[in-house]
């Protein structure tokens, strides 16, 4: 999996942004892995709460 990143939104591309907490995430990337493997592009996450929606690129397939 390549480096990917995720914008909200709401935030332009030409506003101020900067990094600075930086953790580990060997489980979800696994997982965006085999969604990739299995589904197709991973393009967008969506976050709400504690739980995380991985959003796959339209392949024009009918969903499940």
């Amino acid at each position: 999996m390549n480096k990917k990143i995720f914008w909200v939104d709401s935030h332009g591309r030409n506003e101020g942004a900067r990094g600075g907490y930086y953790f580990r995430a060997f489980d979800l990337i696994k997982f965006m892995e085999l969604v990739e493997k299995e589904e197709g592009e991973v393009v967008g996450l969506c976050f709400e709460d504690n739980n995380v929606d991985i959003i796959i690129k339209d392949n024009g397939k009918t969903e499940r």
